[in-house]
């Protein structure tokens, strides 16, 4: 966007900024949407539609408007708050929120809101000492701060006398370390159905209603013979009485995804899923999946590329990433 187009973008963006008082919430998410289809590179408006499709519960539409802001304005610091903030809350993705407030913080070392994001990640990952000293930075530079000072109270005192502050650097590095994601956990795959009819697991679900491994199995076999309501059942009560088991929730929210009015619950159990799971491409591509079912390109592209950040060899994802790259603009429809 040129100059002019900037300015003109800038000046009716005021005046729409102007009526969302008066509306609800819903009503200035779909204003502030419209203006975004007209003005797409205005990354102001990108960021706040991601503020306010994060407040709506709309994961994947946040995430999409966040990260075009920053591309469009790579150097504002309140758009990259945002997307390090989203990254950290939403998806679980520490150490590339940690990154962005890590270099940040080197830019602008007095900003209190940096430290207090990075003083809430150190004491999150059981890093005390780092928080305390965080904080004890943010009360040097703003002494009436009280919710730094409560922060510091309730965290352990360190010992008089003790060990010199560590360099910012250094206090950065082992937090990063620290915040590393742990590689998921094997699931325990779900029994093969085999030649088991689906009237046999359902008399031995009649004796042991809660098994969620007999309501897993039944969900898969309803799916394959072509029932999606009776799949959907039971892969929810699957979820529901082992609601650690990823197996299950990776298939409840596949089967979530094939209803158009379920792609939001797929969604949500995806993106929740991903916060305990960072690294699982599994995850991953069922986002991406569904982002490209509902015409968000941008959003899919975001998840296939984190794809390959684990799996540089993944060459389907590489294969989707050119594909989307090379498609022109009006191939998808908006959802």
């Amino acid at each position: 966007m040129n100059g002019i187009g900037q300015h003109q973008a800038a000046q009716q963006y005021a005046q729409v900024t102007a009526r969302l008082a008066s509306m609800s919430d819903a009503e200035a998410l779909a204003t502030l949407e419209s203006f975004v289809r007209e003005f797409p590179e205005y990354g102001q408006a990108q960021n706040d539609v991601g503020v306010l499709q994060q407040q709506a519960g709309n994961a994947v539409q946040a995430l999409g408007r966040y990260e075009r802001a920053v591309r469009l304005e790579p150097d504002n610091t309140v758009f990259l708050k945002n997307l390090a903030g989203f990254y950290y809350v939403e998806l679980g993705w520490d150490d590339d929120a940690i990154a962005i407030y890590t270099r940040l913080l080197q830019q602008y070392p007095t900003d209190t809101e940096l430290l207090g994001a990075l003083a809430i990640i150190s004491k999150d990952q059981g890093l005390e000492e780092q928080a305390r000293i965080f904080l004890q930075r943010i009360v040097e530079l703003e002494p009436w701060n009280r919710e730094a000072r409560e922060g510091l109270q309730a965290l352990t005192v360190a010992p008089a006398g003790g060990p010199q502050q560590p360099e910012l650097d250094d206090l950065l590095s082992g937090l990063r370390q620290a915040a590393a994601p742990p590689v998921a956990p094997p699931v325990v795959e779900a029994a093969a159905a085999g030649d088991q009819r689906i009237v046999t697991l359902e008399r031995q679900l009649a004796d042991a209603p809660t098994n969620p491994l007999l309501n897993n199995d039944l969900g898969v076999l309803y799916a394959q013979a072509g029932n999606l309501e009776k799949a959907l059942a039971h892969h929810e009560l699957a979820c529901r009485f082992a609601p650690d088991n990823l197996l299950f929730l990776k298939n409840y929210a596949g089967i979530c995804a094939c209803r158009e009015d379920r792609i939001d619950k797929a969604i949500e159990l995806l993106t929740g899923a991903l916060v305990k799971y960072p690294q699982d491409t599994e995850l991953l591509a069922a986002l991406a999946t569904i982002c490209l079912q509902v015409g968000r390109p941008d959003e899919a592209l975001i998840f296939l590329r984190r794809i390959l950040d684990f799996e540089p060899w993944n060459q389907e994802a590489r294969d989707l990433v050119l594909q989307l790259q090379n498609a022109p603009a009006d191939f998808f429809l908006t959802r």
